[in-house]
């Protein structure tokens, strides 16, 4: 059986997708590690690499090249460390003013020693 979804609703139009229902899902609890393994597979199937990360040091890279390839523009150590601690990373912060700032912002300045001034998209 198909559902429809209205996507978006003005007076003169109506846009809809049609969402029919996975045949295979199942009504048996799940683990959370099969849970987990069958959602890296479903994204995956979307075009999705899986990158095993084990540690905050391998996360904390890996954050660190994913903003460099999205802003093309290839951080200094000392670059790094400072608008990670600064901007990402700052313990004077309290954690629930870290998770509004994310929320509001769509691009944070980074000053940086070789320009004035360089943004950054987050």
């Amino acid at each position: 059986m198909s559902y429809f979804n209205i996507v978006a609703e003005t007076p003169e139009s109506t846009v809809v997708t049609e969402y029919t229902p996975d045949p295979n899902r199942s009504e048996n609890y799940q683990s959370e590690a099969a849970l987990e393994k069958e959602f890296i597979n479903l994204l995956s199937g979307q075009g999705y690499t899986y990158l095993p990360i084990h540690s905050e040091s391998e996360l904390t890279d890996n954050l660190r090249k994913q903003l460099e390839a999205l802003n093309n523009y290839t951080f200094t150590d000392d670059e790094w460390q400072r608008f990670f601690s600064e901007s990402i990373a700052n313990s004077n912060e309290h954690e629930l003013d870290k998770r509004e700032s994310f929320k509001r912002i769509i691009y944070r300045f980074c000053a940086v020693t070789t320009v004035p001034r360089k943004i950054l998209s987050l």
